[in-house]
């Protein structure tokens, strides 16, 4: 067995152990709905979190756009830096919860398996740890979000093997405007991505992006905007533009590039930390990567296309389990210009945030 499989089995190991804290602790219960209109109760950060009923009075009458994109505006769900306008807090901030409402907002940890097959296999293994801290600039509406990242990669093929190394820290600015109807989302970040060998013009990378996010109506968010994603090759720069439609509680389509889902909730029961969701979903998007190589003496670029089925456990507190199964095709690797397309290769994906 190799380091890589154990890597992802010990991962799979702790998530096990998650899952059984998260089991339901009795039947399921009646489905319940908080509509868009029902109150957003008061918060230090706006569209971080909510606080329990009854400890300060609701703020605004709907999420607003900082609610729905605040989570996942980050990078969880890329190994290339990406801003990705996915809502993961969108459901969480439709029932009150005692969900942190400090600076501390959240940490996740996610690892991703491909398996090596046939001559022209490579194998992938990718642990993914960061953090979310929120501070006000200049006021409580208009949060900073830090978010801190450690990754390690691992690449497995006949004749190349080499582990490569990603930290740094990602900001992103929300500025929401005219009422709360439209949302500015500026995003900046320094990262070093590489082996810790190669030299440092090929390593740090400086991501950005500029985006706009219009409340259409209160189940129809549009998004639009231009990535920035300091690579060496085609998808240097690229739009960021799509909706995402919520026609009603247990609906949520998401047709964003790069990314797109469609989510349903099937489930709410109660857990020993409150009540839960359990949703299932599809997805299409896109994985790459950009990493300094002291080999080659140059960068080495990697990108595919991915095909995925998912499960997602959620409960109050920020805690969420999910498991993906998918498909990986069109890859491609380029050694600093000289490119080669692995074969197509089914992976596992595990996400967790705390």
């Amino acid at each position: 067995m190799d380091t890589c499989t154990r890597l992802f089995l010990a991962s799979v190991s702790c998530a096990i152990v998650l899952c059984l804290f998260l089991m339901p602790s009795g039947k399921g219960q009646e489905l319940r709905h908080f509509p868009v209109e029902e109150p957003v109760w008061g918060n230090p950060f706006p569209g971080l979190g909510n606080v329990a009923p009854g400890s300060a009075p609701p703020r605004s009458t709907m999420p607003s756009a900082v609610t729905l994109y605040a989570g996942d505006f980050g990078m969880e769900n890329f190994s290339d830096l990406l801003p990705t306008p996915i809502s993961t807090e969108l459901y969480l901030a439709r029932f009150p919860s005692n969900q942190r409402t400090g600076s501390f907002q959240k940490v996740n940890f996610n690892t991703l398996w491909v398996p090596k097959s046939g001559s022209n296999g490579l194998g992938m293994t990718e642990l993914d740890l960061s953090a979310m801290f929120g501070l006000p600039l200049p006021t409580v509406d208009s949060p900073l979000l830090l978010t801190p990242k450690f990754s390690t990669t691992f690449f497995n093929a006949n004749h190349w093997n080499e582990t490569f190394y990603t930290t740094g820290l990602g900001m992103m600015w929300l500025r929401p405007l005219a009422r709360d109807k439209f949302t500015l989302s500026l995003g900046a970040s320094i990262f070093y991505s590489g082996d810790f060998q190669a030299r440092a013009s090929d390593s740090f990378r400086f991501p950005a992006h500029i985006a706009g996010i219009w409340n259409f109506n209160p189940r129809t968010r549009i998004v639009f905007g231009l990535v920035y994603a300091d690579r060496r090759d085609s998808y240097n720069f690229f739009p960021m533009a799509g909706l995402i439609w919520t026609p009603n509680e247990d609906i949520s389509v998401e047709l964003l590039v790069p990314r797109m889902r469609v989510a349903q909730r099937v489930r709410w029961f109660e857990t020993m930390a409150g009540g839960g969701e359990d949703w299932l979903y599809t997805a299409f998007e896109f994985g790459s990567g950009s990493w300094g190589s002291k080999p080659i003496d140059g960068r080495v670029e990697y990108r595919d296309l991915r095909l995925l089925l998912g499960y997602e456990r959620r409960t109050p507190f920020g805690m969420m389990l999910g498991l993906e199964v998918g498909y990986m095709f069109d890859r491609k690797i380029e050694f600093d210009g000289r490119g080669g397309r692995p074969s197509d290769a089914v992976f596992l994906r595990l996400r967790s945030t705390f």
